[in-house]
């Protein structure tokens, strides 16, 4: 019998570990929401469009494993800021003088942490809210698929690193690691302890300390407010919602098995710690392989057999687990301190872990506590700790009740007690005491709270080199008693942050973009193509005799009665000439690409342009221009489109189609029929008109069909080998 308890809070540990990572196993289901089943069966997600040949990844988004398990990693830090000022606070009364004005101002002060913890939700949901309203609803229609899939590649790899620092975290979080002195990993934000000492020497008001405990923690949301940015890409407001709470209940899943662990688990923890950690690395390591595979699928991108390639990633990352723990177990053994690292909870009375290393836990503040202890006011129901539940320990279902407290005499009062919430309102009205009421307003703003965390940043920057005057202040970072190793360590993650958001944001903005262009696109495409559809009925450039004079001819029967054949459907121009005539068949299968890589080198250079696509390609001057001309629309109404395209290896796709937005169709609809580019009226002469068949598929009713010197191959396409054989001496054409 006493064996199964002792394996009941492992196998708890276990069933409810699974529970708060069923998020992921969720976001896994949704491959077969958005893909079809023979295609998950396959080793690429692919779906043909309904225009062309071409093949596109397709994900249907429903939630997104990275807000999932980011809104769950904020319930374990946002309870450790919270436990930190709660500790601190109770550590300083316990050691202050005995009277009813200090018990007033602690009561007020306890009250203080839940009311800034609570402005922190309400400016950080509205961030988040604000961010993912401009992401999600800009690119709620006609976000590039392929983009999106990569994103939820990413986002998967992303909470497989999320679930790594969780499994590193779980033996501080249990009771079985002690503080270190190195702080690799940060669990809290740092101002509680010149919040509460401020507060203790009665050096701020009441409203600042809560405004200190509202900055410290809406830091911790400030960490992934750009982050998060590309994964609200195509994202419906349900599905994010829905996210948001599948990762907020998670989140508690995993802190009441944290709870129940500590509180009914004592002498095996360490064995407790090592199996919950295992297995939260197994869980990342599946979540990072399943990334892996989806980012190679997006990508198209041949990494080896996926059979090998996947357990290869999968036996990586957990390699890489595994180290990170070692060196977190070498860091413990060598660089622990006496006091506890920062707690989930607080210590029972009766913890003792016979396998945690050295002295007795003293972690602050110490459960065994007396009923005599003047630090009831704290307390909910008792005054001892250890008969807390799990809602009063955690930060979002406290409602502590402490006995009232009398009212001071003068105050005119029906009721001789006050309540804890009087007490607050006595104290901050008297405080705030002429402070006029748009100030008092203006206080609750978000904007309040942007400003003191950038305030606080930029101090720690500028200040990270000097001394404080009183030498028991620190900054926030505390950067001032870093050793020197820990103080690059320290550089290297904020440039390492700063460069993840910057990414982020960079990848936001280009997603929105091309959702906006692909919409400018799809609107005016059918335009283009009704004047496509209408090659065959108009103007058409024709010749009397193989290299002899070319010019334009109102209709097709203008042309037979002159005597003169038909080159191409449409009026001559810049490309019309024999040279760029020979030119559009020599290079009919890679003529989008050499220009496109002639685009990239000479992005601002348009005469390097011109003759790197002389050089390459063979064009006369006048229609490299024409060329040109086509590169700089797209450049000025594609570009976000071509960049997403280069983000999800599709650069090369030169496919076209109404359902289907590649930087082939923006060009297409942008640049071609003067909305706003003109480059069928500057080149004249193109495949398309040529009735040949190129590396562009295009509807067989938008081709010429009426060159009829030409032969036809069996396709219908017509075939121009011989009639270029031998070719036209070059100063026939023009310059």
């Amino acid at each position: 019998m006493k064996l199964k308890q002792q394996n009941l809070p492992l196998a708890a540990l276990s069933a409810l570990l699974w529970a708060a990572t069923n998020a992921h196993a969720f976001q896994m289901s949704s491959l077969f929401n958005g893909i079809i089943i023979d295609e998950i069966m396959s080793s690429r997600h692919l779906e043909a469009t309904e225009d062309t040949d071409e093949q596109v990844l397709t994900h249907a988004h429903i939630v997104d494993s990275a807000i999932i398990t980011i809104s769950a990693w904020l319930v374990f830090v946002v309870t450790l800021e919270v436990n930190d000022f709660r500790h601190r606070l109770m550590a300083t009364y316990n050691d202050s003088t005995s009277d009813e004005k200090t018990s007033r101002r602690y009561t007020a002060a306890l009250l203080a942490i839940q009311y800034g913890m609570y402005d922190a939700f309400i400016d950080w949901g509205l961030t988040y809210t604000i961010c993912y309203a401009v992401v999600g609803g800009i690119t709620w229609y006609n976000a590039d698929q392929n983009l999106v899939s990569v994103i939820w590649g990413f986002s998967l790899m992303c909470s497989a690193l999320i679930v790594a620092v969780t499994s590193l975290k779980i033996p501080a979080w249990l009771g079985h690691y002690r503080k270190s002195q190195l702080k690799t990993i940060r669990d809290t934000s740092g101002f509680a302890s010149n919040a509460v000492r401020d507060w203790t020497d009665q050096d701020c008001t009441i409203s600042a300390f809560r405004y200190q405990v509202r900055l410290g923690v809406g830091k911790h949301f400030t960490q992934f407010v750009w982050f998060l940015l590309p994964f609200y890409v195509a994202l419906k407001f349900w599905w994010f919602l829905l996210s948001i709470f599948i990762g907020f209940v998670g989140g508690q899943l995993f802190l009441y098995v944290v709870f129940k662990c500590r509180k009914r688990f004592v002498h095996n923890r360490g064995s407790v710690v090592m199996g919950a950690s295992f297995f939260v690395a197994i869980c990342s390591s599946i979540c990072f392989m399943f990334g892996v595979w989806i980012v190679n699928s997006a990508w198209g991108i041949s990494i080896g057999t996926e059979h090998i390639a996947l357990p290869i990633a999968f036996l990586a990352w957990l390699a890489m687990c595994g180290l990170f723990h070692g060196l977190k177990y070498c860091e413990h053994r060598k660089h622990s301190m006496e006091e506890m690292d920062d707690q989930l909870f607080e210590e029972t009375a009766h913890e003792k872990p016979q396998d945690a290393v050295a002295a007795d836990e003293t972690a602050m503040p110490s459960e065994s506590i007396n009923s005599s202890d003047r630090r009831h006011v704290m307390h909910k129901d008792s005054t001892n700790a250890a008969g807390h539940g799990y809602f009063y320990q955690t930060a979002y279902f406290d409602r502590v009740q402490k006995p009232n407290l009398a009212a001071p005499s003068g105050d005119n009062n029906d009721a001789s007690e006050l309540s804890p919430r009087d007490v607050y309102k006595s104290i901050a009205e008297a405080e705030d005491a002429g402070i006029k009421w748009y100030n008092r307003l203006w206080r609750f703003l978000p904007f309040v709270s942007y400003w003191g965390l950038l305030l606080v940043g930029v101090r720690d920057i500028i200040c990270c080199s000097k001394k404080d005057k009183d030498e028991n202040r620190q900054t926030v970072s505390g950067f001032q008693s870093m050793s020197a190793c820990h103080k690059s360590w320290f550089a290297v993650a904020k440039i390492i942050k700063l460069a993840v958001n910057a990414a982020a944001i960079f990848l936001a903005v280009f997603a929105m973009g091309a959702s906006l262009q692909a919409t400018v696109s799809k609107e005016k495409a059918p335009f283009v193509h009704a004047q496509y559809r209408t090659l065959n009925i108009g103007n058409v450039c024709a010749y009397d005799v193989k290299c002899g004079n070319i010019q334009t001819f109102e209709n097709k029967e203008a042309a037979d009665a002159a005597n003169y054949t038909i080159a191409h459907c449409g009026k001559c121009s810049g490309c019309s000439s024999w040279q760029d005539l020979s030119v559009q068949w020599n290079t009919r299968k890679e003529a989008a690409k050499l220009s496109q890589g002639c685009g990239l080198q000479n992005m601002f250079n348009r005469d390097g342009m011109a003759e790197c696509m002389r050089d390459r390609m063979g064009w006369t001057t006048d229609c490299s221009y024409a060329w040109v001309h086509s590169v700089e629309c797209a450049k000025q109404n594609c570009m976000f489109i071509a960049v997403t395209a280069m983000i999800t290896n599709k650069l090369g796709n030169f496919a076209v189609g109404p359902s289907l937005v590649t930087p082939a169709m923006c060009n297409e609809a942008q640049c071609e029929q003067g909305n706003p580019g003109e480059f069928a009226k500057l080149s004249g002469a193109s495949r398309r008109k040529m009735n040949i068949e190129s590396d562009i598929a295009r509807p067989k009713d938008q081709q010429c069909h009426i060159v009829r010197a030409v032969p036809k191959n069996d396709k219908g396409f017509n075939d121009w080998t011989g009639f270029f054989e031998p070719l036209c001496p070059r100063d026939l054409s023009p310059p």
